[in-house]
């Protein structure tokens, strides 16, 4: 069980599009500020903030809407003093993003009319990216360990000639270090030491497997076949894999949850019910679990790796941002955390369902719901998307 440290901090973005930081003894303080007093229909919107690993920055993107929309990466002190800018995007919409391990460099998801692409700056060079691949769908992760990223572009393999799982070494010039044959999943999982990377398998052209590539001697393990369009998470302390599929019609409720020993390849179902996304707590102990309630709105429940599940009573409607994190929760977990470092808390957006329906046509809020004890979610202001600092500290 977690203990409550009483010094996590997050961020978020308030209904003003501006960021915020608030959490332990901090006061809200705000990060940045994004009207032109010479133009206030020029102003900056600020969206997806997140934390550097080392704590230090704040990362986020800044778009200017308009008939030629703009939009910059930026890099802000968690002190809110200084900001800078890292790459401005011209013809290119920005999706997401995400820190290296050593702070040093950020992954940039971009569209543009040609489709996604993937792209790495680097905070001491600014101005400065290289296009590390490009493919529809996308998704990535940083090794923990090292400056290794896993890229999963194209889809499966099964389906699509190109699809490819490629690992680059992003600290030499991003040479590719090792080529998989992806299946039907979104984003590859890297065990906590970054030896190992969890993926589907599509290698025998008739089953698709979950499988563990070893960085060691370059082997895949085959671990049992799969069906459906899979998520994976490794937990914390590298036991287990929490493994789901959408079995149905709907690409992004996935049916039930199951922790796969990555010792002895042994499955347990742990959660049998639809869930739209899952998250490890960072004791590696339990799971937080979001799915969809009776009236549509959302619900969080916590479970821990023997299937104990408690539903939690805060219902509530997600703000559209929240949405999309759910639709692509394996993407953001790592990168976007939901749950604070000490495991005691999950913070999230939207309009609390007992306040009614009519109350959604006001702007949402961002809350701090406790994991831990019934006490009911904390309102910590207007705004439309949060996640926590995961640094230690």
């Amino acid at each position: 069980m977690e203990k409550r440290s009483g010094s996590c901090r997050l961020v978020y973005v308030g209904d003003d599009g501006d960021l915020y930081q608030t959490g332990g003894t901090l006061e809200s303080q705000r990060l940045t500020w994004g009207w032109d007093d010479s133009d206030s229909a020029g102003r900056l919107y600020y969206v997806w903030p997140s934390y550097s690993p080392d704590g230090r920055l704040v990362a986020c993107f800044g778009v200017r809407p308009g008939d030629s929309p703009e939009a910059g990466l930026y890099a802000v002190a968690q002190d809110g003093v200084t900001m800078h800018e890292i790459w401005r995007m011209v013809g290119a919409a920005p999706i997401c993003e995400s820190w290296s391990p050593d702070s040093s460099q950020i992954a940039i998801l971009l569209q543009d009319e040609t489709g996604l692409r993937l792209e790495l700056a680097n905070i001491n060079r600014p101005g400065e990216t290289r296009v590390l691949d490009s493919g529809s769908p996308l998704f990535w992760s940083w090794c923990p360990s090292n400056e290794y990223l896993a890229v999963h572009a194209g889809g499966s393999r099964s389906v699509y000639e190109d699809a490819r799982l490629t690992i680059f070494d992003t600290s030499d010039d991003c040479r590719e270090v090792a080529h998989l044959v992806p299946g039907e999943f979104r984003t590859p999982a890297w065990s906590p030491d970054g030896r190992r990377l969890a993926y589907i398998d599509a290698s025998d052209g008739r089953i698709e497997c979950l499988a563990i590539y070893r960085m060691d001697d370059g082997v895949s393990e085959i671990v049992h076949p799969v069906e459906g369009h899979s998520a994976l998470l490794w937990s914390p302390d590298g036991r287990y894999l929490a493994h789901s599929q959408a079995l149905g019609e709907t690409p992004h409720m996935f049916t039930g949850v199951n922790l796969v020993d990555v010792r002895t390849g042994e499955s347990t179902v742990v959660c049998d019910d639809s869930v739209v996304g899952f998250f490890w707590t960072p004791c590696g102990k339990r799971m937080v679990t979001i799915s969809f309630n009776d009236d549509g709105g959302m619900e969080w429940s916590v479970m821990d790796i023997q299937g104990l599940r408690k539903t939690l009573d805060a219902r509530f409607y997600p703000t559209r941002e929240l949405v999309y994190f759910c639709w692509f929760f394996d993407q953001f977990a790592a990168s976007h955390p939901i749950i604070s470092a000490d495991g005691t808390s999950v913070v999230f957006a939207g309009h609390m369902a007992e306040n009614g329906i009519d109350q959604m046509e006001c702007d949402s809020s961002v809350y701090v719901q406790s994991l831990v004890d019934d006490t009911p979610p904390q309102r910590l202001g207007g705004g439309h998307f949060a996640c926590w600092d995961s640094s230690p500290r």
